[in-house]
């Protein structure tokens, strides 16, 4: 216990990076009750089981779930990710986490305030609250926000951490809320994060954008929001190099925005690429590595992903990293989700099987 015990005081005491075993390392399996329905099974050295399990035993300690408002009820969408079933709903997430929980990992909730996907691209209003004005909105967002969280602790789940927004760079709730809508941001913002810490006082608010190695649009966005008096705990940023840089601009720009703004600093979106090969007749969207040089291989992602963690593990202010969609392999049955454009990316091959990466980027336990 003494080692342990040292290291967490001396980085408390002066500010030293985190050692390997304290490292967050969490995974967003947000589409796993879905591929579990279409058939989908994993398994590792040890043979197959839950996949929680198989991540929890090579060195996983958390998990990320998003929250679409009402998941396949916007006709905008016929084809969304989410049938009748609502994946992604509340009462889907509330009963992931409690699953997740009950194994020991700690559990963020990912808001989106959409019935859809929300990144920079798109960030499509609720269907139910298209007509509101930006008083209603705040109020259903605050609503909404503090419903989930009153299910959550119904159900005995705490979340360590609560992501308000989806890669909100451009801002959240079109138009409302949409860049250079500032003050209607931070009221959105102001909004959810006072809901959830009426339950839950103690779980962390987290804010998060996409551009992981663009050091001047995370200060313009972090500058805008702070001077608006916007509370929040951490710093979340997703990094892809495909799209977001290099690691060494990544590394930079996680740093530069601890000592900016005093606060912690997590990567909660990352991936790398296995395989230039499909697996369904689904395109694939990550194609080439971008800024990286390690080869789409298993090999060449399990280095990738080791030296994500590390870099991550001596950045300081650096607390941990969530791999995006580990387990969306093609499934065996036929439904909504029985293709992907994700399955050269995951931690698991076409048939399920761990890949080299998972124990990787899953790295040390605590000792």
């Amino acid at each position: 216990m003494w080692k342990p015990m040292m290291a967490l005081l001396l980085l408390v005491a002066g500010g030293y990076s985190l050692p390997s075993w304290a490292l967050i390392r969490g995974a967003d399996v947000s589409a796993l009750p879905q591929l579990e329905a279409a058939g989908a099974r994993y398994r590792d050295e040890q043979g197959q089981a839950d996949l929680l399990v198989i991540l929890q035993r090579n060195g996983f300690n958390a998990i990320r779930l998003r929250v679409w408002n009402q998941p396949g009820q916007d006709p905008r969408f016929p084809a969304n990710q989410s049938g009748p079933e609502g994946y992604s709903s509340p009462a889907q997430v509330v009963a992931m986490a409690k699953r997740a929980q009950a194994l020991g990992l700690d559990v963020m909730i990912d808001f989106h305030y959409s019935d859809w996907w929300a990144d920079p691209a798109k960030q499509y209003v609720p269907v139910a609250w298209e007509t509101m004005t930006v008083p209603q909105m705040t109020r259903a967002l605050a609503d909404f926000t503090r419903q989930t969280m009153l299910q959550l602790k119904q159900a005995g789940v705490t979340p360590k951490w609560v992501q308000l927004g989806n890669e909100i760079t451009n801002g959240m709730l079109w138009p409302l809320g949409r860049v250079p809508e500032w003050d209607n941001l931070a009221g959105f913002l102001k909004a959810g994060g006072t809901a959830v810490k009426s339950v839950f006082p103690d779980t962390q608010l987290l804010l998060h954008l996409d551009c992981g190695g663009d050091n001047t649009s995370s200060r313009r966005w972090f500058d805008a929001i702070t001077e608006r008096q916007v509370p929040f705990d951490i710093i979340g940023l997703s990094f892809y190099p495909v799209w977001h840089g290099s690691l060494s601009q990544m590394a930079s720009n996680l740093q530069d925005l601890h000592q900016r703004y005093n606060k912690p600093v997590m990567v909660v979106e990352a991936a790398y690429p296995w395989t230039t090969q499909n697996g369904d007749h689904d395109k694939n969207i990550y194609t080439n590595t971008g800024a990286e040089s390690d080869p789409m291989t298993p090999q060449g992602q399990a280095a990738f992903l080791t030296r994500l963690r590390q870099t991550v593990t001596q950045t300081r202010g650096g607390q941990g990293i969530f791999y995006w969609a580990p387990e969306w392999i093609p499934t065996p049955r036929g439904g909504r989700n029985s293709v992907t454009g994700w399955d050269n990316v995951t931690l698991f091959d076409f048939e399920g099987r761990a890949l080299p990466g998972l124990a990787a980027f899953g790295g040390e336990s605590a000792p």
